[in-house]
């Protein structure tokens, strides 16, 4: 088994999942309250990385974990259709090229992952829409079927990705040198230096420099994949 391994924040999703949503929220004309409740509690953090006082992958861990606030009191299937009416207008912002990697991963037979910190409720939809085949994403904490922001819901950072991966395919026979991975910042660099193929799709500088020095592919973001 080869495996193409698709990043979602940055990678597939032309942006960050949580503003997405966030904008996705007051479109849906859902309690204006609640978002401008987690907007405080989030300001915060991005004012500390503004700063330059915590790493971006340690400001992404605070802000998710604050940001699922939002989802309190919400059942599982409330969130669920929440996630199923933002799907079309977050696939406007879905980079054409990942789209179009994707189709040729599955056409040339290798077994498609999408992998990431974004909630596994949302990532399932894109996955079944399309139609890849393992997905790997944060798992909200439930409470009597009622989102329980007291509950776990571990933020997955480029370490845990790597762990989650291992873990997922560990009874599969996984011919890494053969698979490929794509990524868009530096904290993915666990899951592309695990495969044959790393492929930087849009990167930060810091990964820009580390695929130039290792002959990796560069793509860009492409225009929005429209509807």
């Amino acid at each position: 088994m080869k495996l193409a391994i698709f990043d979602f924040d940055g990678t597939l999703l032309m942006g960050d999942t949580l503003p997405c949503l966030g904008k996705e929220w007051l479109r849906q004309k859902r309690s204006k309250t609640r978002y401008m409740t987690v907007v405080l509690l989030v300001s915060p953090v991005l004012l500390l990385y503004k700063a330059r006082l915590i790493s971006r992958e340690t400001m992404k861990g605070l802000a998710f974990r604050r940001f699922n606030r939002l989802f309190t009191k919400m059942t599982r299937r409330e969130i669920r259709e929440f996630f199923l009416q933002a799907y079309p207008h977050l696939y406007k912002q879905f980079n054409r090229v990942v789209l179009e990697e994707i189709k040729l991963a599955k056409e040339q037979g290798f077994h498609c992952v999408l992998l990431s910190g974004a909630y596994i409720e949302l990532l399932q939809i894109v996955s079944t829409e399309l139609e890849i085949d393992t997905v790997i994403g944060a798992k909200l904490s439930y409470k009597d079927n009622e989102y329980d922001h007291k509950g776990e819901t571990p933020f997955i950072d480029g370490r845990s990705k790597r762990s989650l991966l291992l873990q997922a395919f560990a009874d599969k026979e996984v011919d890494w040198k053969a698979s490929r991975a794509f990524g868009d910042s530096f904290t993915d660099i666990c899951i592309l230096e695990a495969v044959g193929e790393g492929v930087a799709v849009n990167p930060d500088l810091e990964l820009l420099s580390h695929a130039q020095d290792n002959g990796w592919r560069v793509v860009a973001h492409s225009s929005s994949a429209g509807m």
